[in-house]
């Protein structure tokens, strides 16, 4: 299985499967590229009511590849201008969805990752599973997706102790705070979130989404003035 993005149909419901697990699925560029492809064509499928996005393996996402960190610090990654344009193309189109989107966070979500976790409208964890966003370790800014949500969801002095040290947010804490939806057994994070879609697929779809329309909206326009920064 060498496809970066594993794609599966369960009834109405489409699963992502994040697949890099001998590097923890880790985000390099072309998992990065069609996560975005896949967002999009989740959006526009009308077949599709739920999309579930998970990782293979022990984790959900290491996220992005350590050895692009450590290139955007130093100011020599090449790939930087359609690193930031795919960043702002996979929060533009998981805002856009109007289907509900659950993230089964098995292991951990890390730095891209999180931001992935953030932008879902349902999040279930692993009872030993964290959310990190270390961007400040390498000297850089946190993900503009976490950045835009962990203080709507939490509180922002809790998003900024979280943001501006770059810790772990264990699974309980992450449920405490809002960070997080549900607390599952390990290993059952999948099927909690297909038990959770099923819920979604029995309601009618138009109700969910004008509700997330109007969740949306703002978090729409303000993801409209995200900008690539220079390298």
């Amino acid at each position: 299985m060498s496809d970066t993005v594993l794609v599966e149909n369960v009834g109405p419901v489409r699963v992502l499967t994040l697949n890099r697990p001998d590097k923890a699925n880790a985000a390099n560029i072309a998992m990065q590229r069609r996560i975005l492809e896949e967002l999009e064509k989740a959006g526009g499928d009308e077949t599709v009511r739920v999309l579930v996005m998970t990782g293979a393996g022990r984790a959900f996402s290491a996220g992005g590849d350590r050895e692009i960190l450590r290139e955007m610090a130093e100011g020599t990654c090449t790939d930087h201008e359609e690193l930031g344009h795919l960043t702002i193309g996979a929060i533009q189109a998981l805002l856009a969805l109007e289907i509900p989107a659950i993230a089964a966070v098995n292991g951990f979500a890390v730095g891209y990752a999180a931001g992935l976790v953030a932008l879902c409208d349902v999040v279930v964890m692993g009872e030993s599973a964290f959310l990190s966003d270390p961007h400040v370790h390498y000297g850089i800014a946190g993900g503009p997706a976490t950045q835009m949500m962990w203080p709507r969801l939490c509180y922002e002095l809790k998003a900024r102790d979280i943001l501006m040290t770059g810790r772990k947010v264990m699974a309980d804490e992450a449920l405490r705070i809002g960070l997080c939806s549900a607390v599952c057994p390990d290993g059952e994070e999948r099927v909690t979130a297909l038990e959770i879609a099923e819920r979604f697929t029995a309601l009618p779809p138009t109700g969910i989404a004008e509700t997330k329309r109007n969740f949306n909206a703002p978090l729409i326009a303000e993801a409209a003035k995200l900008a690539v920064v220079p390298a």
